[in-house]
């Protein structure tokens, strides 16, 4: 009997809680949304009162930030402490440009927006405070805020971490840039992603610290900071930092890093590495062959066409697709895929230059020009292959 009152009495407790969370969220979802809703107003007009100040000459701007009370809405403490003012603030820094983020920065100077966010983020708690002030000071792009945002690289929290690194990104706070690169080799992977995608905004001024980043870690046990550092490095796109990639390419010993050196250079796509390209083409490991070949592509130096050709005889599959379709996007490299087709002895590279041939659509069209009766041989062995291809399929 006490064994059924203590069943029956956890039954009602647990009915009695889902009761009481179900009235809670019936109560909270509609003052919540009215919450969102109000907030989205203040912030519509808070908007709207602060694109007058824009809208002021010159001359007024420079007299005083907040413009003549006479003929404007006057910022007031009250509205600088709400929030939807702050969210005001960061629409319009992040639509606005020139002289305008000047205004904007001033006004928020004015009223301590940075510094209040920036207390909330040194507090130790509540964690949603501190990530909405993280994400706030990363929007606002003040320098003001760079040496808090500096500290908090290396915060508890990853997504305020990575909210740093992006806020010293959007400002482009050069003396930053060595310090988010020396933590991407103790980083875990998805933070170390992350800053390393934020020093895409630095553009060229990064490409320096992060070359020195690699010479000093590519023989390091652990390369995966180096990789990121050289995907950022082939993303900047920098062409002055093609030889030093070349020179990474041929003195490294760890595949991984080659892999991406490779890419970082077909990226920047400056033809004087090709010649460090054509030694990888031709390495014992298929990996680098491959990618290799797609670097070359992606270079678009059609002298490469006769080293992207023989690689359609190679061994694995990966490298013999990798240079076809390579070939398929340099200039004349159809014509050289077509000579494979129709005068290779090897059944292997004949089946990778028409597969490239039939990614580009030279199949579709080989057909209507069949139809048309202006197919060329070429184009009728291509039908033929692809019909007999078929068959035994």
């Amino acid at each position: 009997m006490e064994t059924l009152d203590i069943a029956l009495a956890s039954v009602a407790v647990v009915f009695a809680v889902d009761l009481l969370l179900v009235v809670v969220i019936l109560v909270w979802k509609p003052l919540h949304r009215r919450h969102t809703v109000r907030r989205a107003a203040r912030r519509s007009q808070y908007v709207s009162v602060l694109g007058r100040y824009l809208a002021l000459p010159p001359q007024g701007r420079h007299s005083t930030p907040l413009g003549p009370a006479y003929s404007l809405q006057p910022i007031t403490e009250h509205m600088a402490t709400d929030e939807a003012f702050l969210d005001a603030i960061i629409d319009l820094r992040n639509t606005v440009t020139g002289p305008d983020v000047e205004v904007l920065g001033l006004i928020a100077s004015r009223y301590g927006l940075v510094e209040t966010q920036a207390r909330k983020l040194e507090r130790p708690f509540p964690l949603g405070q501190r990530l909405r002030a993280s994400v706030s000071l990363a929007e606002m792009g003040d320098e003001t805020s760079a040496q808090i945002l500096l500290r908090h690289l290396d915060d508890r929290e990853p997504e305020i971490r990575i909210q740093s690194a992006r806020g010293l990104g959007r400002m482009r706070y050069v003396p930053a840039i060595e310090a988010i690169t020396a933590r991407l080799e103790s980083e875990t992977p998805w933070v170390r992603a992350r800053f390393a995608d934020t020093l895409l905004g630095f553009g060229s001024k990064a490409t320096g610290p992060l070359l020195r980043y690699v010479r000093l870690n590519q023989h390091s046990d652990n390369v995966t900071g180096v990789v990121q550092a050289l995907r950022v490095l082939g993303l900047i796109g920098d062409h002055y930092s093609g030889p030093a990639l070349s020179s990474v390419l041929e003195d490294s010993r760890n595949t991984e890093v080659q892999l991406a050196a490779i890419s970082a250079l077909g990226w920047i796509g400056v033809p004087l590495v090709i010649p460090s390209l054509r030694e990888s083409l031709h390495s014992p490991d298929w990996r680098l062959r491959a990618k290799s070949a797609t670097a070359m592509g992606d270079i678009g130096d059609p002298s490469v066409i006769p080293d992207l050709s023989g690689r359609l005889e190679d061994r694995n599959w990966w490298v013999r697709r990798n240079s076809a379709s390579a070939v398929a996007r340099l200039p004349g490299g159809i014509e050289a895929l077509y000579e494979v087709l129709m005068y290779s002895p090897d059944p292997y590279a004949q089946d990778a230059a028409a597969e490239a041939l039939f990614d580009v659509g030279d199949v579709t069209q080989a057909r209507h020009h069949q139809v048309e009766g202006i197919a060329t041989r070429a184009e009728l062995r291509l039908l033929d292959y692809m019909r007999d291809e078929a068959m035994t399929a």
